[in-house]
């Protein structure tokens, strides 16, 4: 028998998300184009939505009419029990299947890691060796013999010499700080200070402050200056210039539980500024002032974008 493949804890909840979403908006036609956008977008979500599909009306049995009650008691759940704890109660509301979960036969990597953060949180960690390590929001990494293995989300790595290994290549920092990112079909490795050496399937290549790369599993490609500094979540703040605003709301949703997201009449503004992450409504309303949009919040944890 083949092993089941895991899926990241971002990807499960999402599809959760949506089912919720679209139980609340069945007539929605923005919200069904937002809903297939993103179903095409990976085949993993694909694989997440069929799996909850093959569940059938398991939510609609439950006690969770809608998306503004459903939500909140998942992360209510993830906030004050246990890891464990939570994966319990999320089974135990309904998710199981044929004696097998969901959320059990893909459990995320940060439940079993030795350093993890949630949404919206960053975590600094000392190695003990001079090496400094600080986590972005939803991220995890383990401890293993000496290097440090990202399993998901993404790090900022500072120090003398270390090592670091991510989904597609390894990363040893000689008087660097570097950033590791694990975007959906790439890792993404970024030096602010000093140099890495890069190692993958498809080869080496060195860095040096200022450069990035993006490497899969096939190829390496050189990275250009983003219009979102990939540095500025560990001063707290998200810094873009001259960004798609729709672009600009994915980023800013990694910091916040729920969905984010705008209308597609005003997705391709554009944005440029400096927002402070842990001010999350103060960022909404600056965007007002900044773009000829105005906010939909149905809850704290579904906001839309929409023209004024």
């Amino acid at each position: 028998m083949s092993a089941v493949e895991r899926l990241p804890e971002p990807i499960v909840r999402m599809a959760i998300e949506w089912q919720m979403r679209l139980r609340a908006d069945a007539g929605d036609a923005d919200l069904q184009r937002q809903f297939q956008a993103w179903l095409i977008r990976d085949s993993r979500h694909q694989l997440a939505w069929q799996r909850l599909q093959q569940m059938g009306d398991v939510f609609h049995a439950s006690q969770l009419p809608n998306a503004a009650q459903a939500i909140p008691l998942l992360q209510r759940a993830e906030a004050s029990l246990s890891r464990r704890r939570a994966l319990k109660l999320l089974g135990g509301l309904g998710l199981a299947v044929g004696g097998a979960t969901l959320l059990a036969t893909q459990a995320p990597p940060a439940w079993h890691s030795d350093f993890a953060t949630t949404t919206g949180e960053r975590r600094r960690v000392g190695l003990g060796d001079d090496t400094e390590v600080l986590l972005n929001t939803a991220s995890a990494v383990d401890i293993q013999g000496g290097d440090l293995l990202l399993r998901t989300g993404e790090v900022l790595v500072d120090g003398e010499k270390w090592r670091v290994r991510c989904r597609f290549a390894d990363c040893e920092g000689h008087q660097a700080r570097v950033l590791l990112r694990e975007r959906d079909d790439y890792s993404e490795i970024r030096v602010e200070r000093g140099e890495a050496l890069v190692s993958s399937k498809a080869g080496q290549r060195r860095l040096h402050a200022g450069e990035g790369l993006g490497v899969t599993a096939r190829a390496m490609m050189p990275l250009g200056k983003p219009s979102i500094d990939p540095f500025a979540w560990a001063r707290g703040l998200l810094v873009v210039h001259d960004v798609r605003l729709a672009e600009f709301l994915a980023e800013a949703g990694r910091y916040r539980q729920g969905w984010l997201g705008c209308d597609p009449a005003v997705a391709d503004l554009r944005l440029s500024g400096v927002f402070r992450l842990d001010e999350p409504v103060a960022m909404l309303q600056n965007i007002t002032h900044l773009l000829p949009v105005r906010v939909v919040e149905r809850s704290r944890w579904w906001v839309r974008l929409v023209p004024v």
